[in-house]
């Protein structure tokens, strides 16, 4: 018999009733959305489905407009490969965490025709189609990153209901049992050896210098969970919140320093399609890093040399000029960037083959996760998390048995270096001429001397750990033992490549780490009155761990915000 608490089964149920409700429906092509709507929320990423489920839980009236698709088998989504469809399961491929790695290879439909990184456009945004790793932010996070307001005693109570709603797990198959546990048991060997710390990741969330930490994942009942299986499901519930899929928003029409209407492209038609925003409505972009400033520069805000690049490609349909708004939209990106050690040892044995899961599972295994939501398919690989303090510069490691670029083979380990909070390198998000499709013609990616130093700094602690623990069996592989004596020289020859898709920065708040910035203290863009933006985007800085955890609590301070003016 599956296994499964009764929290979870109580919100499946809620949501699986509620998507085959009204809102299963498809939008007729009659049908205006013009409406007595409070809120208008465009994105059901992170952000966005945090803002649904509070803004309806206080009696406004909400509307949610996705891009894309539902994806979870509890907001409505059926799609799933053959030996799931013929089991009965109520679950969709979104609920896999195992299938992580299936988005990049399998796509069908759900990867955003316009960004040129892997990114879900679907119910859940980035949250439904990535490894599902969950951090709560540190402190630092927020009193480094944000201005006054937003600092970590401003944000303890958002921090407190995110915890409530989904605390993360370290052990997320529904047996009890920790699979794969080789990468965390001889990497802590290495650090215990070496001097470091070992902490639950979630409790000490300031505990981020020579420590480590069983990976924590957001997964609930052995199903893909963060915001896709709590604040989803309750919205979902909700008469008074509306969710309308395959609404792609293009632009936002205003008036002066009003917004009074949104233009969306209708995926059933491709046609393109107007509601008009009431007089005291709110409009809030939650389409992610990527997908929100797209909008901002469609809409007549930002630099003026993208302005001009949409006004080509619209022609008369644009803003005039008169009423544009020059703030850098796109500019301050950043992303985790990422170097690679690699490492073998006897005992590691062979990455598991997530990509082959998808079509061709090990029976075994596909029976095992069916029958009791338990076992290899419960989770994403990734085992174990570390941390440095560096100076101005916090480094995050994540750890996992597997195979790297040319790095291939059994009984190897890696760690993925992410250089975090304090990151000084900063890229440029732009439009591409005509197509209008988001490029990166800046990367953030150690262009600066004291990111290269602090990733340095991180190799040289590390390697230091290793050499002191002496660990039977263990060896470097990459760098070498010869490369390892001028860590410097290595770094900067890496060739490997360092994105992690974890962006932030281009909507920032103004204050903090991006003194200029897009938006104010309450998240509202500046010299718009009506228009917010509540996303990664808004992240002045990057926070020291992976992202969904600190934007699920930047979205609940966000409400809190929002529902205050």
């Amino acid at each position: 018999m599956r296994t499964t608490s009764l929290l979870t089964a109580l919100l499946l149920a809620a949501g699986a009733a509620a998507a085959d409700s009204f809102m299963q429906a498809p939008l007729a092509d009659s049908e205006r959305l013009d409406g007595d709507w409070d809120y208008i929320v465009v994105g059901t990423g992170p952000a966005g489905l945090v803002l649904a489920d509070r803004l309806s839980e206080a009696g406004k009236k909400t509307l949610v407009l996705e891009a894309g698709t539902r994806s979870t088998y509890a907001t409505g989504g059926r799609e799933a490969p053959d030996w799931i469809q013929t089991s009965g399961e109520p679950i969709s491929r979104f609920d896999v965490p195992g299938f992580f790695q299936s988005f990049a290879a399998h796509p069908d439909g759900h990867q955003c025709g316009d960004i040129p990184v892997l990114a879900g456009c679907v119910m859940g945004g980035g949250s439904a189609i990535n490894s599902g790793i969950y951090f709560l932010p540190s402190d630092a996070d927020w009193n480094r990153n944000f201005p006054p307001g937003w600092h970590a005693a401003d944000t303890a109570r958002a921090q407190s209901k995110a915890r409530r709603r989904n605390p993360g797990t370290t052990n997320p198959s529904q047996d009890g049992k920790l699979w794969f546990p080789e990468a965390f048991d001889i990497f802590s060997q290495m650090l215990r050896g070496g001097g470091w710390t070992q902490v639950d990741a979630n409790r000490d969330v300031n505990a981020k210098n020579t420590t480590y930490a069983r990976t924590p994942f957001m997964n609930l009942g052995g199903l893909r969970a963060g915001p896709l299986g709590t604040y989803a499901v309750t919205a979902l519930a909700r008469r008074n919140a509306r969710f309308v899929f395959g609404a792609k928003v293009q632009r936002v029409l205003r008036r002066g320093d009003e917004v009074t209407g949104l233009e969306y492209t209708r995926a059933a038609d491709n046609s393109t399609q107007r509601i008009a925003v009431r007089s005291g409505a709110r409009v809030i972009l939650s389409a992610g890093a990527l997908g929100s400033p797209k909008i901002l520069l469609q809409s007549g805000i930002g630099p003026r040399a993208q302005l001009e690049i949409v006004k080509a490609a619209r022609g008369p349909a644009m803003i005039d000029a008169a009423q544009w708004i020059d703030l850098p939209v796109g500019h301050n990106l950043i992303d985790h960037t990422a170097t690679y050690i690699v490492l073998r040892h006897p005992d590691a044995g062979t990455g598991y083959n997530y990509s082959g899961a998808w079509d061709a599972p090990d029976a075994a295994d596909a029976a095992l996760y069916l029958r009791h939501r338990a076992g290899p398919l419960a989770s994403s690989n990734a085992r174990i998390s570390l941390w440095q303090a560096l100076g101005s510069h916090v480094v995050q490691w994540n750890g996992r048995v597997g195979t790297a670029g040319p790095f291939t083979g059994p009984n190897l380990l890696l760690l993925t270096n992410y250089l975090t909070l304090g990151t000084t390198s900063r890229g440029r998000l732009a439009l591409a001429p005509a197509t209008l499709d988001i490029t990166f013609p800046e990367l953030p990616y150690l262009t600066t001397p004291a990111d290269t130093a602090a990733v340095v700094a991180a190799f040289e602690g590390l390697l230091a750990a290793f050499d002191k623990a002496q660990v039977p069996g263990l060896e470097l592989v990459s760098p070498t033992r010869e490369e390892a004596r001028d860590v410097a020289a290595w770094v900067r020859g890496y060739a490997l490549p360092r994105g992690s898709n974890h962006w932030v920065g281009t909507t920032a708040m103004a204050g903090g780490a991006a003194p200029q910035g897009v938006v104010d203290g309450r998240c509202r863009v500046k010299g718009v009155r009506n228009l917010h933006v509540v996303d990664a985007g808004v992240f002045p800085g990057l926070p020291s761990s992976n992202l969904v955890g600190a934007v699920v609590v930047l979205a609940e301070r966000a409400a809190e915000v929002l529902l205050g003016l």
